[in-house]
Order: structure tokens, then sequence, then C-alpha cells
């Protein structure tokens, strides 16, 4: 199944940040993927809070609301919406799209 791109309209100057944005991205994934593997809640809230953060910060707002989300299931200690929220945010990854706002 092909999804449907998630279009984020970010600002321009923040092009040159994008490909380091999200490789640093990809790699929060994986880690939360290991705190989830290691039920390590505390290390999942953090993530979740820092991709919430970053998330609202570069004007990504999926991601804000995947990361609150994912913060506050581990905070919650809610295994399974952790996963839910973590493998939503590997989805949400592979399917933005940017578009330049000047």
């Amino acid at each position: 199944m092909i999804e449907t791109p998630i279009i984020e309209r970010i600002d321009a100057d923040l092009e040159e940040l994008m490909e380091r944005f999200f490789a640093g991205s990809h790699r929060e994934v994986e880690a939360m993927r290991a705190a989830l593997a290691e039920g390590d809640f505390t290390a999942l809230a953090r993530l979740g809070h820092t991709a919430k953060g970053t998330g609202y910060g570069y004007g990504f707002r999926g991601m804000g609301h995947i990361g609150l989300a994912l913060e506050s299931a581990a905070l919650a200690k809610d295994h399974a919406e952790s996963i839910s929220q973590v493998e939503r945010m590997a989805r949400y990854l592979a399917t933005v799209r940017v578009e330049y706002i000047r």
C-alpha cells in the first residue's frame, strides 16, 4: 500500500538543515525502538519529548503531535500505545514531504 504524502509547510530559511534534520529523526526512531525493546519508558518519554519540541520547533506539526502522544504513552507505561506511536513516527518520516514557504 502506498501512503499519501503528508505535506508540511516549512520556512525556506531552514532548507539547508533538512538533510541533517531527517537523518537525526530517523536515528531517533531507532533509539525509540531500542528503548521499547528494553522496556525503558523513561528514555522513551524523553525521546518523545524531544521529537515533540523538535517537530513543533521546525514546523513539523505532525511530528510534534506524534512526539506528544508518544511522551504521554511512555509516561503512562502503555507499551502497546508506545509501539503504535513509534511506528506512527516511522511512517510519518517515510511519507512527509516539505513545501518551503518564503
